[in-house]
């Protein structure tokens, strides 16, 4: 009877000891956690599911670069935040025992040049690039922007029209204005002669079969440069600067794995991401 309770004994240790580490490795929020937060689940950026799981090119970028950036941090996870949210300052995230954590980093299409965004944060160098562009058909008279004069015009994408609104000279100068969401509509209407200009976005535009059946002027309305961002005079910076770097350095390891990566949910490079060390 005594060996029997003994090998019970045993057994149930064993158990607790397991449901032990089952619990801590359930814990959502530790000092080894990085939380990585984000206001909208922005496509291709971020996509998180209702388990949380996250998705898109910043969640793959992080699982790429996460080993170079963590230091003592063991793993991270995505969490949603308010507009305007203090990093690594307004806290709101507990574990079981009820110590408070806050969101170190910023992503999911976080925009430079937005609000207070540049005064409340420090952040990367532009990782991914979107210029508001103006199409036309090939062989169109109207090259420039001084052609905008008396020109029938659709705008296709919420970017496109904030920045030709910002734009008030050619704004104001056209002829008439049309809107749709969709940007094969748009194309069609410059292939019919119903608008005279496309104002649009290169994440629309390169989106489309036959983006290289049209003319784009030189000049971009506008450039929207998303980064990584951090919280102000923080260390984040320069050492996810540098991982990202060296991801796309096509000497190191297996050679640039960031392009590909920009490629695989923009559909062409739409990065000018640039970092050089003050060394």
């Amino acid at each position: 009877m005594k060996k029997a309770f003994a090998i019970l004994l045993s057994a149930l240790l064993i158990c607790a000891a397991f449901a032990g580490c089952s619990s801590n490795k359930s814990e959502k929020y530790s000092s080894e956690t990085l939380i990585i937060g984000y206001t909208e689940a922005v496509e291709p950026f971020l996509s998180v599911d209702e388990n949380g799981k996250a998705t898109g090119f910043d969640a793959e970028l992080m699982k790429l670069i996460f080993d170079d950036v963590k230091g003592d941090l063991k793993n991270y996870r995505f969490e949603k935040v308010e507009e305007g949210y203090m990093l690594e300052d307004d806290g709101g995230f507990f574990d079981s025992e009820g110590n408070e954590y806050s969101a170190a980093l910023l992503m999911g299409g976080a925009a430079k040049n937005e609000g207070t965004f540049n005064e409340d944060y420090s952040f990367t160098e532009p990782i991914i690039t979107n210029r508001v562009i103006a199409v036309t058909a090939k062989g169109s008279e109207r090259t420039g922007f001084t052609d905008f004069s008396e020109a029938k015009v659709v705008v296709s994408s919420d970017n496109a029209m904030k920045a030709f609104k910002a734009n008030k000279t050619i704004y104001s100068a056209c002829k008439s204005l049309s809107e749709t969401d969709d940007i094969n509509v748009a194309l069609k209407m410059l292939d019919e002669g119903v608008a005279d200009i496309l104002v649009t976005d290169e994440f629309c535009f390169n989106k489309c079969d036959k983006a290289g059946d049209y003319a784009v002027m030189e000049k971009e309305l506008d450039t929207i440069e998303y980064v990584i961002a951090c919280a102000k005079y923080s260390g984040w910076k320069d050492s996810l600067n540098e991982a990202i770097k060296e991801l796309k350095d096509e000497n190191y390891d297996d050679g640039d794995a960031f392009t590909p990566l920009v490629e695989k949910y923009f559909g062409y490079n739409a990065s000018s991401f640039e970092y050089e060390t003050n060394d």
